[in-house]
């Protein structure tokens, strides 16, 4: 009897090629008015460029210090849009909608929607010149394309509905992939991304999921939840941090499971990528303990596991 093999060419194009990724869920509010960035100066963790054309990845906090959602801003003349996804939406709407009547800033909702076109080949497809650096937007063709790094490099394409079909349309016609849901999962995993929600919640601080880097900057004013965040940069060390983890081959543990060493609780998984990689390996994203061994032995769900080389948070 013969086996089929299954392919994904999702998986391919992401490395090799040119993907298209649904963002389904992705919310995109537009801030007007008096001086919306200066608002979002006041709140964020990271500092907002000074140019209408370039954004920023940032966190929302509470007095604690703990992360409520993360977002990015993309300026523009005469406006900011403010894009998240589903499992950060309504607390950046309540976060904002909190703020904004103060600083008389108007918050609106949009029907924007968010099309990923990832890889090497993107912006060659998207009829670019070059890929734009990162959080930098241009206009193109109705629609916002904004630069991507992580976890793979190409742009966010930002439009009207009926704007982001034909875009889809004619992206399929050229050669770019679609890519499904787990494919993309697949690659975040990999690069070590952590998504809110499912690595990082409520519940963490932005050194244990290490997002000081990308999201928080430590030479801008006041914000909520400042001074924890510097004072656990500075003088301490988080009770656990974030890892990227490779499993033995076989059966993958389901994300929730405990991560063991020497017969103790070391941490939890948080994410495991649906397939494996290019080389044939399955990532996984978890937390460890302070004070647990990364070199020691680790197991989780009977399957044993190793930390990965390359930092996570990105």
């Amino acid at each position: 009897m013969s086996v089929r093999r299954i392919t994904h060419q999702g998986c391919a194009a992401l490395r090799e090629g040119a993907a298209l990724v649904e963002h389904p869920g992705a919310a995109v509010l537009r801030l007007s008015g008096r001086d919306p960035a200066g608002l979002l100066e006041a709140i964020l963790t990271n500092t907002l460029p000074k140019e209408e054309s370039r954004g920023v990845y940032a966190l929302l906090l509470n007095p604690k210090g703990r992360i409520q959602a993360d977002l990015r801003v993309v300026r523009q003349p005469g406006e900011v849009l403010v894009v998240t996804g589903p499992e950060s939406a309504e607390a950046v709407r309540a976060i904002l909608g909190r703020y904004a009547p103060f600083s008389r800033v108007s918050v609106e909702e949009t029907d924007l929607g968010v099309l990923g076109l990832y890889g090497p080949r993107a912006a060659e497809l998207a009829g670019l010149e070059g890929r734009p650096p990162e959080h930098l937007s241009v206009r193109l063709d109705g629609l916002l394309a904004v630069g991507v790094e992580l976890p793979v490099p190409g742009v966010d394409l930002i439009g009207e509905p009926a704007a982001l079909r034909s875009a889809r349309e004619s992206l399929a016609a050229a050669g770019a992939v679609a890519a499904t849901g787990e494919e993309y999962e697949t690659a975040r995993i990999a690069a070590g991304v952590p998504r809110f929600g499912k690595d990082f919640t409520p519940e963490n601080f932005p050194a244990e999921a290490g997002l000081l880097e990308r999201a928080v900057s430590f030479e801008k004013g006041c914000y909520p939840g400042q001074e924890t965040v510097a004072r656990m940069y500075y003088r301490g060390h988080p009770n656990k941090t974030l890892h990227r983890f490779v499993l033995e081959p076989g059966a993958s543990p389901p994300p929730g499971s405990e991560i063991l060493q020497n017969g103790r609780r070391a941490g939890v998984l948080t994410s495991i990528a649906p397939l494996p990689s290019g080389d044939g390996a399955v990532f996984a994203l978890g937390y460890l303990r302070r004070g647990t061994d990364p070199e020691g032995p680790l197991s989780a769900g009977g399957v044993s596991l190793k930390v990965a080389q390359g930092r996570t948070g990105r």
